[in-house]
């Protein structure tokens, strides 16, 4: 597969479209896809991740734990979508500073350890190349501790115990980010918050 160019179909801040027309032996196609990297060229971009998805546990004395998941209005489905709490990089941004700003920002949580980061994930690579790392992180709430949305967000804070968890992967109709589900569906499989 050779990739022979690539045009710029639009200049938005956070994400635009490109074309890249390449060639399989004597096939020849265009492809349209989305990507965060600056610039004319996402392939001149060197790899980077873009993003960071939070599997949040909630601790607290005597509470179960729970897992924090947000109800959010997303515009391109045009309702409301349960995922997790997740978050662009800001340039010169670390991934573990990335996950604790976003967590406090959308939960108003703080992060108390971070167990693991995956390396950077494709969830949608036919249609972009953004590239997401997963942290694995426990949680508390602080005094004073408020979400502070951006004011394109319109979120609600969920957290679901061990019960609740299975409830929401057998709720019929829900809309639920992917990487969510597969999340629930892990714990309720591991038969814990873990």
């Amino acid at each position: 597969m050779d990739i022979l160019k690539v045009e710029k179909l639009t200049d938005e801040k956070w994400l635009n479209l490109y074309a890249a027309s390449f060639r399989n032996g004597d096939h020849t196609g265009r492809w349209v896809f989305a990507s965060r990297k600056p610039g004319d060229d996402p392939y001149k971009t060197p790899d980077r991740c873009d993003a960071v998805l939070i599997v949040a546990i909630l601790r607290e004395p005597g509470r179960p734990p729970r897992l924090v998941l947000e109800k959010e209005f997303r515009v391109p489905i045009g309702d409301y979508v349960l995922n997790l709490p997740a978050g662009l990089l800001d340039p010169g941004e670390s991934v573990e500073d990335t996950v604790r700003r976003e967590l406090r920002e959308e939960t108003g949580f703080e992060v108390t350890k971070i167990h693991r980061v995956t390396p950077p994930l494709y969830s949608s690579s036919g249609m972009s190349d953004e590239a997401a790392a997963m942290a694995y992180v426990d949680c508390t709430s602080v005094p004073g501790g408020k979400p502070k949305p951006e004011g394109s967000e319109v979120i609600e804070v969920l957290l679901l115990d061990y019960d609740a968890v299975c409830r929401t992967c057998d709720t019929p109709g829900l809309g639920i980010d992917s990487k969510a589900w597969t999340t629930l569906e892990m714990f309720r499989r591991l038969g814990k918050l873990a």
